[in-house]
């Protein structure tokens, strides 16, 4: 093995080769292994999904979908921070949708939002974190100086996050995402119309 800095026509010996050589295919090659001779597979149905693999039956399909921008990332415009003002069509505003975003909601907003979009989450009680109270429209941390919040500006912080807040868009699709802001919206709505019952 010799000291460092001895020369020596042998090969190396190496005790940790990290592997620098590995058995492995590389992208686009053949595979003798499988009747189709992909080396590029699918994943195992149910595996836990990582990273941004949400769409991978799509990239993967003979006939891929394209979606407009508007609904891949809330903009109107891609180079600028001009939001849209409401749901695009292609996210399919039904019931089906809204019990999609009340299943993501409780899932991955609730623990921090609460469950009525309050603010008053299980991490709130234990970390003493603050998060914003999603439920009420007219709070001025829910507000921007021309009005109230673009639905496309909640998707984008839903996707890419905003101060303790990580974003969800390795996790959630788009519809999902979407899904997310109509259950907020109505629990907006919801909220406003018991403090109208209040009052009266």
């Amino acid at each position: 093995m010799g000291f460092r800095g001895d020369l020596t026509e042998n090969t190396p010996l190496e005790v940790f080769p990290d592997m620098d050589r590995q058995a492995k295919y590389k992208s686009q090659t053949q595979n003798d292994f499988y009747g189709d001779k992909k080396a590029d597979r699918l994943p195992v149905p149910g595996t836990a999904i990582r990273g941004t693999a949400l769409e991978i039956n799509n990239v993967f399909s003979e006939k891929p979908t394209f979606s407009n921008l508007a609904f891949r990332t809330g903009k109107i415009d891609e180079d600028s921070d001009s939001w849209v003002s409401k749901i695009p069509d292609e996210a399919q505003i039904d019931m089906s949708l809204m019990r999609l975003g009340k299943e993501r909601y409780d899932i991955h907003c609730a623990i921090c939002h609460g469950t009525y979009g309050n603010g008053n989450g299980v991490m709130k009680e234990f970390l003493g974190v603050a998060p914003r109270n999603l439920s009420d429209p007219e709070l001025t941390n829910y507000l921007e100086p021309a009005g109230r919040i673009p639905d496309g500006k909640i998707f984008h912080t839903i996707s890419m996050g905003a101060g303790n807040m990580l974003g969800l868009k390795d996790k959630l699709s788009p519809k999902e995402r979407w899904a997310i802001v109509l259950y907020v919206r109505t629990l907006q709505s919801y909220v406003s119309e018991a403090q109208s019952s209040a009052k009266n």
